[in-house]
């Protein structure tokens, strides 16, 4: 049934995307709409009777007009403990979405991401997808997305090299702003093989903003990252990671 539901808003989408041509004055306005920018930067070295070092960053660019919404985002994290990798990950991903009714929007998305120590040497993902804003208020907003992402997996063990399908993939993407200068934030989804409803993968990132300036913050965000299925001897179904970060927006 799930399987039905996903390939009927593949093509709920495309159909989306081939009428919904922008007129002139809508091309005119989105032009000049400035995109934002938000990075997020954390790094720790410690040297003597531990040698460790740890780099991790987040970017996200996008730009929301009246019919078009752009977003592109990565991030990357990196550690070292006595000369020896500990963590070597990243992600990057864009998505384009068309709003359809003031909250439901379809849009295509693509994804590429990377884990040394997973198991997953990298995962390519792409498709189309439905999104609805679910709350829209000045302190709330709470968006819920669900697609349908061919997926290329290379693992960097086992006794498969590689291995490709079709998957559901649902989200959610919510902020609430507790005072003026104090953020909370959730980022959710989860991910599912048609093939096989035993590979999947949850992920989780809730965060913690502190302002202080009209450019600068403070962030303390909790990652967990859940994979059922392991392609290699020895990896973990769960990873988390704990970082204190300095943000910039502009």
């Amino acid at each position: 049934m799930l399987k039905k539901a996903l390939i009927l808003i593949l093509f709920l989408v495309l159909g989306v995307f081939f009428i919904s041509v922008p007129n002139a004055k809508a091309q005119e306005i989105e032009e000049n709409v400035p995109w934002k920018t938000h990075i997020e930067v954390s790094y720790v070295s410690t040297s003597g009777n531990t040698e460790t070092e740890s780099l991790s960053g987040k970017l996200e660019v996008k730009k929301e007009v009246q019919k078009n919404r752009y977003l592109v985002r990565s991030n990357v994290l990196y550690a070292r403990n006595n000369n020896e990798d500990t963590a070597n990950k990243g992600a990057l991903e864009g998505r384009w979405e068309r709003t359809i009714t003031k909250r439901l929007f379809g849009f295509l998305t693509s994804k590429y991401s990377r884990d040394k120590f997973s198991g997953y040497k990298y995962r390519v993902s792409a498709g189309p997808g439905m999104g609805y804003d679910i709350i829209k208020t000045d302190k709330h907003f709470l968006k819920g997305l669900v697609s349908v992402l061919y997926n290329h997996d290379r693992y960097s063990e086992g006794f498969k090299k590689s291995d490709d399908y079709s998957a559901g993939n649902a989200g959610i993407n919510y902020v609430w702003q507790i005072l003026e200068n104090l953020k909370f934030k959730e980022n959710a989804d989860y991910l599912v093989s048609f093939d096989d409803t035993e590979k999947y993968f949850i992920n989780s990132e809730t965060a913690l903003e502190v302002k202080i300036n009209k450019y600068l913050s403070l962030g303390l965000s909790y990652i967990v990252a859940y994979q059922n299925y392991l392609p290699k001897v020895g990896a973990e179904h769960v990873d988390t990671t704990f970082m204190t970060s300095l943000i910039i927006d502009f």
